[in-house]
């Protein structure tokens, strides 16, 4: 005898954590290009889509955070006018695993522990970018400018993190895979 609890249509098939995660993205994808364009300080926009990567990864582990933060990091790389395409994607990925490695060493029941690791996520990925971003030939404006940026983006998704991050958790918790137990 097999207990499970959920069932349904998608849960059976395997796919209810795919499109929820695919459907998480679309929606950060529709409101980080309409919404928070709208919210721009010094042209910097705040990165829903950063925030959901590191979101998914703090929740569900390095492959969730591997494959989400490649796909959220292409399709930020394909909005971004003037950045190099795969860039992003390159540097979400990163990001990822490492949030996804190290949340088996994070107090889980911190409120503030998303806020803390977005925050220093950000910090990590706009230096990193500034960094790659001059080695793949990109134009370099100053360290003084780069640094507000940097300053803005962390301020932006810090900000985001305590809507965001209990919205993703209440998802991810619902189309997590229970494991069968055997009786």
């Amino acid at each position: 005898m097999s207990v499970t609890s959920r069932s349904g249509f998608m849960s059976e098939l395997g796919l209810a954590r795919p499109a929820a995660v695919g459907a998480i993205l679309v929606v950060a994808i529709a409101l980080q290009s309409t919404v928070l364009t709208k919210v721009t300080l010094l042209g910097v926009i705040p990165q829903l889509l950063f925030v959901v990567v590191i979101s998914l990864a703090m929740l569900e582990g390095e492959r969730v955070g591997v494959v989400v933060g490649f796909f959220a990091g292409l399709i930020q790389d394909f909005l971004l006018p003037q950045s190099v395409t795969g860039l992003t994607a390159l540097e979400y990925t990163f990001i990822g695993y490492v949030v996804g490695m190290i949340r088996y060493y994070l107090p889980s029941q911190s409120v503030w522990m998303p806020v803390f690791v977005v925050a220093l996520a950000s910090a990590f990925a706009e230096g990193t970018y500034a960094i790659l971003a001059i080695i793949m030939g990109q134009r370099w404006v100053s360290i003084g400018y780069t640094a507000k940026v940097a300053g803005l983006v962390i301020l932006y998704n810090t900000l985001l993190t305590p809507f965001v991050y209990p919205v993703i958790k209440r998802i991810a918790d619902r189309v997590r895979p229970e494991r069968v137990v055997r009786i």
